[in-house]
């Protein structure tokens, strides 16, 4: 007969032994469940990664979201937030190709004395544009366009060589090639081309409906223009301009204040604005080589980026019709007018380069355009051109030593590398 207290402990062995196994069951089930989450987690996370915070739906008084800690995509995989202003927009990814042709570094010493007159700054004067103007002298035998000295004839490309800005990029928008560059991806200060930057990142928070809303101009804004010797539209503190003023004045005169304003309008201080505009630099796979640190271009060494990515930024810009009109502009007049200043109808704006450049012979039409200067820089420029032969074209120049120069390296781009037809 079998021991009773025996089979007893028989039988709580086998229950501890089932409780176990249940327990086991259980945990494993428990760990089954966490791993699958966690991957449904980490997948929808990937599918719904942006590169900047969702400013679309922001309005007025909402607090701006944190972006610090935002998935910064890697230069060269750009991703555009569903959301932003720009999805659906092109991002231009200009190539070099077997017949992109590439200059030689620019030999500044045939200008060497004109460089000096100029004493380290913008020495521009108006005759200086005249066919007769001082150029003429060190236009040397060589045919120049309209009295610059780039030595450029039309359908000459190797004439160019001389052009004087140490840096150029010309892409071909219709089959995204690199037509033409100098030292194009070697990074360099924009100067006031990164005004160009700031219209674009405050589109994302501006639409027709908000043009007619108001900004107050601080004291603080005009006292940063004063201390950084920035160019500006003039407004004064206290006024009360419209942010239609603010964006055809930080394209326009370049002006510092009205960058200034648009950046507090949109997200109440400059610095939080600067970190939206570094989100849209990686947005559009840039951040490699772009980085900003204000909204007008005053110098600083961690503000830079090459003249291809400068290209790739008006590229952006010029689709939107809204920055397209602003940077396409020749002459605006501001909402705001200054009775005791004697300008009883506004302060009247000129963007120089486009006014200055359009009755130079070309194969087609220079649409918009911005220029920039700083010491450490020269004197920049990037412009869109829409052909004769339906194509379109942007060229970004850096570090020509004055503003005529500039515009007329521009001319001689467009005019040695873009054929009539």
């Amino acid at each position: 007969m079998a021991d009773p207290h025996r089979k007893r402990v028989v039988l709580v062995l086998r229950i501890v032994m089932v409780i176990v196994l249940l327990l086991i069951i259980a945990l494993a089930g428990l760990i089954f469940m966490y791993l699958m989450n966690h991957g449904n987690k980490k997948k929808a996370e990937e599918d719904s990664t942006v590169t900047g915070a969702d400013f679309s739906k922001v309005e007025d008084g909402d607090e701006i979201a944190d972006i610090s800690g935002m998935n910064i995509v890697p230069n060269g995989d750009a991703a555009i937030s569903k959301d932003s202003w720009m999805s659906g927009k092109k991002i231009y990814k200009p190539e070099r190709t077997d017949s992109t042709i590439s200059l030689p570094a620019a030999d500044l010493s045939v200008f060497q004395q004109a460089i000096e007159d100029t004493e380290g700054a913008d020495g521009s004067k108006p005759e200086d544009g005249e066919s007769k103007g001082p150029w003429e002298d060190v236009t040397l035998s060589l045919n120049s366009v309209e009295g610059s000295m780039n030595y450029s004839a039309p359908g000459d490309p190797v004439k160019t060589q001389q052009m004087t800005s140490t840096y150029m990029i010309l892409v071909d928008l219709d089959d995204e090639s690199i037509v033409a560059e100098r030292e194009c991806e070697k990074v360099v200060s924009p100067a006031s081309m990164t005004k160009i930057m700031t219209v674009l990142t405050a589109r994302e928070f501006i639409d027709e409906s908000k043009l007619d809303d108001t900004f107050v101009i601080t004291t603080e804004i005009t006292d940063y223009v004063d201390d950084n010797d920035c160019s500006a539209v003039g407004f004064l503190p206290g006024d009360e301009v419209t942010v239609r003023d603010l964006l055809y004045g930080t394209i326009l005169p370049s002006g510092a204040d009205a960058a200034l304003g648009l950046a507090e309008y949109c997200c109440g201080d400059q610095q939080t604005f600067v970190d939206v505009m570094n989100e849209k630099v990686a947005e559009l796979g840039l951040s490699e080589t772009a980085h900003f640190t204000n909204v007008v271009g005053v110098y600083n060494e961690d503000l830079h980026c090459t003249m291809k990515d400068m290209a790739i930024i008006l590229g952006m810009a010029v689709q939107d019709d809204l920055l397209r009109d602003v940077l396409s502009k020749r002459t605006y007049v501001t909402e705001i007018t200054y009775e005791e200043l004697d300008l009883p109808d506004g302060i009247e704006l000129s963007n120089w380069f486009l006014r200055r450049i359009e009755d130079k012979p070309m194969p087609g039409n220079c649409v918009a355009a911005k220029t920039g200067f700083v010491d450490e820089a020269g004197c920049c420029a990037a412009s869109y051109f829409e052909a004769n032969n339906g194509k379109r074209y942007i060229c970004v120049t850096g570090n020509a030593f004055s503003s005529w120069r500039a515009i007329y390296d521009h001319v001689s781009v467009y005019r040695s590398f873009i054929p009539e037809s």
